[in-house]
């Protein structure tokens, strides 16, 4: 029995040795939740995490909080909406502890460069048993997305730490790259990824076309950081990549279509309508769209994950009172604004001085009549609302013989043209929110030929430069230009006519390096009529944001330099 026992016990010993040997063995391998190994086996897996991708460039709008919208204002064209010093009203506190700041940064590194790199590292495993088509689109994606995160960075705080390969242990010592290395990085991951995305998609998901139309833009930061003019050129040929449709069947739309065209309106009104954002529905123009859609893969469900436009850009026309002192009531077709988004005199206004017929003037794509509609008072119930400078200068509602009364209209929160761009259906049905299901347009052919006219501007080429942003105001009925009209803020301009909205204009400013004089200009009194002013604020040094503090205390290891100034 003893022998037998000792036989045993080597038998056993030499299992486990020999076994313990085995590679397979030794894999910790969580089977209860979603990692790598479990998940990014297939080609299923790995679409599942493209779709995180897509839901972490849609938080983009929302992350800084149900209130700001960051990339938009504080600029040109928006003032925060409140008598406080909020929302970079006071630049003064665009500072290192700032939690936009913070905010930002984390998303971009923490979620959309974490979840690019865990797809980058494992889609070129040759064990994979999977399409080389589905491998090639899946390796576009990944590479699009942290190629527009990097040109993120760049366009907010400058010069940031590359960050190419997936980190598995704590580090300490990262190191700022500078901005030309940072843009010259996201060019050279659009590079390749113009190599592998397919042409036709779909809706919602990154086409060729798309990683052109960025890397176009990227080429003109390149070149104004570097001042290499070939780069000029290289963006003109990536934007003629989509022009000429060698990259997909995209094009401008210049005639009315789908079931909005059976309604009063324009076709620039149509490409903004509900249920015509995407290709499926013959929108030919829009090369990429965030989906939020309850009912679409990656789509939106809840007011965190909803389009807020109507939100931050309408005004809070529910406090509106008709003469008989009756609030107006938040409608579907308008949502809950809260007016934080407030445009300044020069997007309301001033813009559209040079042609005040351009078809995005028109009120189907600028609400400037508003009309009272609370059947409790039935005097007024669906009467526009009529009003008047009083003597002392605020806006006040007269009845309807033209008599003032009492009761004065906020035009920094309350009471203020809006561009229509926003309206869509509420989410779920819930009309307070102030969230809809529409999805929302954030690359443009239209946008393809003002970044081509802007690179020919910057190689000297006026004639070309103005035949190019041309074609966009042809479309909207809008006076010609001639290339003597052709300058940086001529081409700002047009941006604003045909982009306000969709447009992150922060970053438009930042990377023309037009924030501070811009701000300065269209920021200031009396644009601005209460309280500070982003304008009387801002300093040459918030050119760029400010690194976090907490990401500099952290680094230990190296020094991790701030901007200038902070």
């Amino acid at each position: 029995m003893k022998n037998i026992i000792n036989r045993l016990t080597i038998f056993i010993l030499c299992l486990l040795f020999t076994t313990a040997c085995e590679d397979d063995f030794l894999k910790e391998v969580p089977l209860d939740r979603f990692s790598p190994e479990n998940l990014l086996t297939n080609e299923a897996g790995f679409d599942a995490a493209v779709v995180a991708l897509y839901e972490g460039a849609r938080k983009e709008h929302i992350i800084a909080s149900n209130n700001f919208e960051y990339m938009t204002l504080g600029t040109d064209q928006t003032q925060w909406g409140r008598n406080d010093s909020r929302g970079n009203k006071d630049y003064s506190l665009l500072n290192s502890n700032l939690s936009a700041a913070i905010i930002y940064w984390d998303w971009a590194y923490k979620q959309m460069i974490v979840r690019s790199n865990l797809i980058l590292e494992n889609i070129d495993n040759p064990d994979l048993v999977i399409s080389d088509e589905a491998r090639e689109n899946i390796k576009g994606q990944a590479l699009f997305f942290r190629a527009y995160t990097y040109n993120f960075l760049a366009n907010i705080y400058g010069g940031v730490p590359i960050v190419e390969d997936r980190i598995t242990e704590p580090k300490f010592d990262f190191v700022r790259n500078s901005r030309a290395e940072v843009l010259s990085f996201s060019a050279k991951d659009l590079e390749a990824a113009t190599l592998l995305l397919p042409m036709e998609v779909n809706d919602g998901r990154i086409p060729q076309a798309a990683a052109f139309h960025l890397l176009s833009e990227v080429y003109i930061s390149l070149g104004m950081e570097t001042n290499d003019a070939t780069m000029y050129d290289k963006s003109i040929s990536a934007a003629s990549k989509v022009i000429s449709k060698e990259a997909g069947d995209y094009e401008i739309m210049t005639n009315r279509f789908g079931a909005a065209a059976t309604r009063p309106g324009d076709v620039f009104s149509d490409i903004f309508a509900d249920g015509q954002i995407n290709r499926s529905s013959g929108n030919k123009e829009v090369l990429w769209a965030w989906q939020f859609e309850p009912t679409t893969l990656g789509g939106g469900f809840s007011a965190s994950t909803a389009n807020n436009s109507i939100r931050y850009w309408s005004p809070e026309y529910g406090r509106i009172q008709t003469p008989n002192d009756i609030l107006n009531i938040d409608v579907d077709s308008l949502g809950r604004g809260i007016g934080v988004n407030s445009p300044t005199n020069y997007a309301k206004y001033e813009v559209w001085a040079l042609d005040p017929e351009d078809m995005r003037n028109s009120h189907f794509n600028i609400r400037r009549t508003f009309y009272y509609n609370n059947p409790a008072d039935t005097e007024y119930y669906g009467k526009p609302v009529l009003t008047k400078v009083g003597a002392d200068g605020n806006l006040f509602v007269t009845k309807n013989d033209g008599t003032l009364t009492t009761i004065t209209l906020d035009t920094l929160r309350q009471y203020y043209p809006y561009f229509r761009k926003i309206e869509g259906p509420s989410m779920n049905g819930d009309i307070l929110s102030g969230n809809t299901s529409k999805d929302f347009s954030r690359m443009r052919v239209a946008e393809t030929y003002l970044l081509r006219g802007e690179a020919y501007f910057r190689k000297g080429d006026l004639a070309n430069a103005a035949k190019d942003i041309n074609v966009v105001r042809a479309r909207a009925e809008a006076s010609q230009i001639s290339s003597s009209d052709v300058t940086e803020d001529f081409i700002l301009d047009e941006r604003t006519r045909e982009l306000i909205v969709e447009e992150p204009r922060l970053r438009t400013l930042i990377r023309m390096g037009r924030l501070v004089d811009r701000v300065r200009k269209y920021n200031s009194a009396p644009s601005v009529p209460n309280g500070p002013s982003s304008g009387e604020t801002i300093q040459d040094f918030n050119r760029f944001w400010p690194i976090p503090q907490k990401v500099i205390d952290a680094n230990t290891g190296a020094a991790l330099e701030q901007n200038p100034g902070y």
